[in-house]
């Protein structure tokens, strides 16, 4: 493939994937991945619990987008936040009962909006669509 051609798919690409990514609902599901839904997750998927800066580093977000996630579920009473025995600066976030259910109620709602995606696509064409993302998941 030539320079000239490479150049040309990633402008495409960009151009589709920022067509793609800023559609409103997609700036919403992509907002929730980051956010409380993201920690709600990212916590259930962990089983025990995970520190502050594994949430943070693992989502993508500042420290004090991290701060204001989970003030925001802990009032809410969906987790906790301990500090570490051993050293005071880690904090230690655990999931609540409510918070898992919370986690498999937003995973369900985003499940049933994402349904369509699947019927437009063949099965074939779904597998392959996931394998692609997970090859550009590999590119830095």
């Amino acid at each position: 493939m030539g320079k000239n051609n490479s150049l040309n798919y990633g402008e495409e690409l960009y151009n589709l994937l920022a067509q793609f990514l800023n559609r409103p609902s997609n700036r919403e599901f992509l907002d929730s991945i980051r956010g409380e839904y993201g920690v709600l997750w990212a916590l259930a998927s962990a089983g025990e619990s995970i520190t502050a800066g594994e949430l943070k580093d693992r989502l993508h977000v500042v420290p004090g987008r991290m701060t204001d996630i989970l003030t925001s579920l802990e009032s809410k009473g969906y987790i906790r936040r301990e500090k570490d025995d051993k050293d005071r600066r880690i904090v230690n976030v655990f999931l609540t009962p409510a918070g898992r259910s919370e986690a498999e109620v937003r995973r369900q709602q985003i499940h049933e909006k994402y349904s369509g995606l699947f019927e437009a696509l063949s099965p074939d064409d779904a597998k392959e669509l996931i394998r692609l993302l997970g090859i550009l998941l590999t590119y830095s």
